[in-house]
């Protein structure tokens, strides 16, 4: 939600009468007064407009995630991939501004990588994502398709039906370690009761290749025009 606000000093400043519009020491001391009018208002700024899940850090996440019932606290930190260099086996490169997918992120002084640890602000906002679609599922294949868009912020998803009651799921974003090791290692992501989905691909949901008969995909490319063809997905792990 944008709100609009208001700039007390410069809209005190036009309503002056026309004789005191060039009087330089009345208007510095007017918005001396208006100082703390200007503070005040962004202050009521930030209460409307940080307040959601998408905008909201620190205590005022803690309080989205209490009213949907999801702790920060996680007890298994050993799923998140973290930066390090070639002499620790289990570290990840760095990144690249072009693949999100690639590089582990810094550890902050005093992070706990293994047992129970705080999930970073980042982190914990896909939690409570996922925590607000398991309360209001019904699981429907519509439901679940609209949900992971909303859950991922991804413009595609697709699910195949398998045997056996299961399901394959490609989503339509490129997405970081630590996402990746959400949705495959914890149970937070909503599915069926009984029934087995897997996460098997990422893909560039607005130029991705495939095969024919798969809406809004591109075929193959070509040596001779590096524009035609669409880019190859990933494997999620």
């Amino acid at each position: 939600m944008i709100s609009q606000s208001i700039n007390h000093k410069d809209l005190a400043e036009s309503r002056l009468a026309t004789q005191y519009r060039d009087s330089i020491k009345l208007i510095a001391y007017i918005k001396s007064l208006l100082y703390e009018a200007d503070t005040l208002e962004q202050v009521f700024k930030d209460l409307l407009e940080k307040r959601w899940v998408e905008t909201a850090t620190g205590v005022n996440l803690d309080i989205i995630g209490s009213i949907v019932g999801q702790t920060r606290e996680f007890i298994d930190a050993e799923i998140f991939e973290y930066f390090g260099f070639a002499d620790n086996p289990i570290a990840q490169s760095f990144g690249t501004l072009s693949d999100t997918g690639i590089g582990g992120r810094f550890r902050a002084v005093g992070e706990e990588t293994t047992g129970i640890r705080l999930l970073t602000d980042d982190e914990y906002r896909v939690f409570i994502k996922a925590r607000i679609v398991r309360n209001s599922t019904s699981s429907t294949p519509e439901e679940i398709i609209s949900q992971l868009r909303y859950l991922f912020d991804s413009p595609l998803i697709l699910i195949v039906e398998g045997l056996e009651a299961s399901y394959e799921i490609s989503i339509g974003r490129r997405l970081t370690l630590n996402e990746k090791s959400i949705i495959s290692q914890t149970n937070i992501v909503p599915k069926t009761a009984g029934v087995s989905s897997n996460y098997v691909t990422e893909f560039d949901g607005e130029d991705f290749f495939s095969f024919k008969g798969i809406p809004g995909s591109d075929g193959f490319g070509s040596v001779n025009n590096s524009e035609l063809g669409g880019k190859f997905g990933q494997l999620i792990f």
